[in-house]
């Protein structure tokens, strides 16, 4: 029973997360209807935020590997949870990727024949990027390997701290369970428009993953990975792993021993 309950949670807020924030990104590429990171970062921010809202009492709400890793090493989470939170995670990401085909595909198949493009096409500006990340995510920036898996790894290591430090008890200065669904979700928002027009901001293994393989599912071809199979794993699936270890660590040994030491001098004070 409590698999079928974290399963379902996961999978139900990470489906909404990427369908939502995914659709966004459609949207814009396709009709124009969102303009930047900034309007796309918000809706990614509020769909985790409804997200978070939706399905917490199911499960901790985590709709990313990464984050889910560094729950269990800030001890926040058992390891004998994780297989729950991962399925439902990879099979909400990869639902969605399948969903927004559906709604879109026609869309897609214009806009590759108005460009002069196919779905075997490896271009930046093709349609493929809805489903597949890349990186650099702009024709003005230079981003080798290590920069975009520094990147994505940062921005993860930054998200995993701040919902450690919102979501745990020696933290007084965190707010109210209530709001503090609408901060992760701006911290989401504010990460998108720094580090989207260099990797498209994934920061998320199976938000990453799953889009790719139904892309591939339906005949994108090898641009589903990149020109570099192995680049494209080290900066959007090993980088934000890293950053949500790096994290944990750093809250668990650094932070959350400053947070109780502070709380033993005012008891002496």
């Amino acid at each position: 029973m409590k698999f079928a309950r974290q399963f379902t949670g996961e999978l139900i807020g990470t489906f909404l997360m990427c369908f939502l924030g995914i659709g966004a990104v459609a949207v814009a590429t396709l009709f124009g209807a969102l303009t930047g990171p900034g309007q796309v970062g918000l809706v990614w921010g509020l769909a985790i935020a409804i997200g978070i809202y939706l399905t917490r009492n199911l499960s901790d709400a985590h709709f990313n590997p990464a984050v889910s890793i560094s729950m269990i090493l800030a001890g926040k989470m058992k390891v004998r949870d994780l297989p729950a939170y991962l399925l439902g995670q990879c099979a909400g990401a990869f639902l969605a990727a399948g969903s927004l085909w559906v709604m879109f595909g026609d869309s897609v198949a214009k806009n590759l024949s108005n460009n002069g493009l196919t779905m075997s096409t490896n271009s930046i500006g093709s349609a493929a990027t809805i489903w597949c990340e890349v990186f650099p995510n702009t024709a003005n920036g230079t981003v080798p390997m290590m920069v975009g898996a520094f990147a994505e790894g940062f921005g993860v290591f930054i998200l995993c701290l701040v919902i450690l430090s919102l979501t745990s008890d020696e933290n007084k200065g965190k707010p109210s369970a209530l709001i503090a669904p609408l901060f992760i979700g701006l911290t989401i928002t504010v990460l998108i428009n720094v580090i989207g027009p260099l990797t498209d901001a994934g920061l998320n293994p199976a938000r990453d993953i799953m889009p790719r393989l139904w892309a591939a599912c339906v005949g994108w071809g090898s641009i589903c990975f990149g020109n570099n199979i192995m680049d494209t794993i080290c900066v959007y699936v090993v980088g934000p792993f890293v950053g949500g270890i790096v994290a944990a660590l750093a809250y668990r040994y650094i932070l959350k021993p400053m947070h109780l030491k502070k709380d033993e001098e005012k008891i002496e004070a």
